[in-house]
């Protein structure tokens, strides 16, 4: 805790200085000045827990300095310094917040022990605001998720409640999706969370994770407006990568923009998540015409991609492109016909990230060019695209040579440790940085650090706002979340104790 003295006398102030055992008290001089127009100044700049000051100092006496003290910084404690003869004054002092005051001359014994009781009354103070801060911010997270949970359900209105969710750090999503797991084994379910939630930030790094019951648990995934892609690239990930023993399954509602549709999402993916239990897997939902339609097409997802698992690229080739053939002879729709070449495309994206693959940015760029064609254009567009995009994957893999994924790595870290303060930090940002595709970056990545590039960035920020609460104690939480990158207080602090087991707050608490 840190001590500032003011005394016109400079005797009077060394006095002080040596006449008490600081460091055994566990605590520092934080500066001096010898008026109070010199104290205001330096106090406010300072922030001292514990004020030394006689009551008798030029331009601004010690009353009023304190009493201005006390409206900035409530919490500091005052000691005045006074002779026999200013007793009146003292008491005043006393009755505009000043814990004690000690006679002229000093004795170090009263003083040591007026400073005692100070620091005593400070770390009360700190106690009861630190168990004030972890009750509210339990609270908060409480609300927060009960929230979610009525309006998941329907409970409520949704129209008017923007100041509501802004109190409770609920951000307004540019676009969201719901996606609803439930688990076969509730025992595993918290390792298989953690493991879920490290991957599931690498597509969406922003996401709220609620618990239904023991077995099931909803996100509200958070992104930009074009999330398909996204979503289709993380259920698959999850489903290959992840859930080899069918451990568990789900479903996804189609992307939303309006947070008033938010029970319409849940009902999708609740909808979506029956048929994910039948097929063990996570079933992103479709309109029921679009359904119908999809039932008639003779396309055979875990086949195809078999045969890429196997290297037998040619027989891969062929059997999409008899897919189509059949499409084209069943006169299935446009929209189906988009369906399943977003579904192959993923699919082959992945497995060119598994075979360590850079193909940089041009697997977005294609997508981008597929989806152009999803409200409009014929069958045939969208299979000469895809087979275009499938085309170059194979020759890349016929030729295949390791890339130097560990330079690819370093460049990632090197990008994130020197702009992890960007709000919009991201996988998909630092591949686009370093000029390498978002799927193929996640999977060298996890393989090279032993983590997922989030999970890297997490604890990149968060070692950074470790450091900054021990070196700034002046910044508040709120400060130190947004210079580390984090939009979200409650966030960031979510964060903070996940990675470190201890709330910011407490931290602060006990780094003092």
């Amino acid at each position: 805790m840190k001590v500032f003295i003011v005394d016109d006398e400079f005797l009077q102030r060394q006095l002080v200085k040596k006449t008490v055992n600081w460091e055994q008290l566990g605590l520092e001089i934080a500066g001096e000045a010898e008026d109070g127009e010199e104290a205001l100044e330096k106090i406010l700049e300072e922030k001292p827990d514990i004020l030394i000051m006689d009551i008798n100092i030029p331009y601004i006496n010690g009353i009023q300095v304190s009493e201005r003290v006390k409206q900035v910084l409530p919490d500091t404690q005052v000691i005045i310094l006074t002779a026999y003869g200013e007793f009146e004054y003292a008491k005043q002092a006393l009755s505009l917040g000043a814990v004690s005051f000690v006679l002229k001359p000093v004795n170090p014994e009263e003083l040591t022990e007026e400073l005692i009781k100070c620091k005593e009354k400070l770390e009360k103070i700190h106690s009861q605001k630190s168990s004030f801060q972890k009750m509210k911010e339990e609270i908060n997270q409480k609300q927060r998720e009960q929230y979610l949970l009525e309006r998941l359900s329907g409970i409520g209105g949704m129209e008017k409640e923007e100041n509501i969710r802004q109190v409770l750090g609920i951000r307004a999503p540019v676009c969201y999706v719901v996606l609803l797991l439930r688990f076969k084994d509730k025992e595993g379910k918290e390792k298989q969370l953690e493991e879920i939630g490290d991957m599931m930030q690498d597509y969406f790094p922003e996401y709220e994770c609620l618990e239904i019951n023991q077995q099931d648990e909803v996100f509200l995934l958070y992104g930009e407006n074009q999330m398909g892609y996204q979503l289709q690239l993380l259920s698959a990930y999850l489903q290959e990568e992840m859930n080899q023993g069918d451990a568990f399954w789900g479903g996804a509602s189609q992307p939303r923009t309006a947070f008033t549709e938010l029970k319409e999402a849940y009902q999708e993916a609740y909808s979506a998540g029956r048929k994910g239990k039948q097929q063990k897997r996570i079933h992103i939902f479709e309109p029921m015409d679009m359904t119908t339609f999809l039932g008639t097409v003779s396309y055979e997802s875990e086949d195809i991609n078999n045969l890429l698992k196997k290297r037998a690229y040619q027989k891969y080739m062929d059997c999409v492109s008899a897919c189509f053939d059949r499409m084209k002879k069943e006169n299935v729709i446009q929209q189906a016909a988009y369906y399943v070449a977003m579904d192959i495309l993923v699919h082959f994206s992945l497995y060119l990230a598994e075979e360590g693959i850079d193909v940089g940015t041009q697997v977005e760029v294609d997508q981008r060019a597929l989806a152009k064609l999803q409200d409009y254009g014929s069958t045939e567009e969208i299979r000469e695209i895809l087979e275009m995009i499938l085309e170059r994957g194979r020759s890349l893999l016929e030729g295949q040579k390791m890339p130097a994924t560990r330079k690819k790595v370093s460049d990632a870290k090197a990008f994130i440790d020197q702009n992890f303060s960007r709000f919009d930090m991201s996988l998909n940002l630092v591949a686009d940085a370093i000029g390498v595709n978002a799927s193929y970056l996640s999977n060298i990545f996890k393989k090279e650090q032993g983590c997922s590039l989030s999970k890297y960035i997490t604890s990149v920020r968060l070692e950074e706002a470790r450091k900054m609460i021990r070196k700034y104690p002046d910044k508040t939480l709120l400060q130190i979340s947004e210079e580390v990158g984090y939009g979200d207080v409650y966030y960031f602090s979510k964060s903070f104790k996940n990675q470190y087991g201890i709330t910011p707050s407490k931290y602060f608490e006990e780094s003092k």
